[in-house]
């Protein structure tokens, strides 16, 4: 009779601390590795690392920092082979949003890091561009 009742709660609690344990432990990813700079921060670092434009290719053709790739935001993780996972990612878009926060989340679940992102965007930018 005891060991009926004994299973009747001893059960559930143990289901639900291990679910509760397999919770707590999943999606355990460092977004401390996602650094926003500021221009000049960002202009003087992003050499060593890859340069992401994040804006849309009519955007990225008319005006960009030199050096930037072009990886607009819909497009960029069907492209993530053609970015190398052992050099820093320097991520920019037009005004700095959420997308490109998000964006840098999903690079850092990805195992890529550290990812840098230029504050206030592309607007931001006051050094030379490159224009076609």
């Amino acid at each position: 009779m005891f060991l009926a009742t004994f299973w009747d709660w001893a059960l559930p609690i143990s289901v639900g601390l291990l679910a509760g344990l397999l919770i707590a432990t999943r999606n355990k990813h460092d977004y401390s590795k996602i650094v926003t700079l500021a221009p000049e921060e960002f202009r003087l670092n992003m050499r060593r690392g890859q340069l992401v434009d994040l804006r849309s290719e009519a955007e990225f053709a008319t005006k960009r920092i030199n050096g930037a790739r072009s990886f607009p935001k819909r497009e960029l993780f069907g492209q993530l082979n053609k970015l190398r996972h052992d050099m820093p990612i320097f991520l920019y878009d037009d005004r700095q949003g959420s997308l490109v926060k998000a964006v840098a989340k999903k690079l850092i679940q990805k195992k890529f890091q550290p990812v840098y992102v230029l504050q206030g965007g592309f607007s931001a930018w006051h050094f030379a561009v490159k224009e076609d």
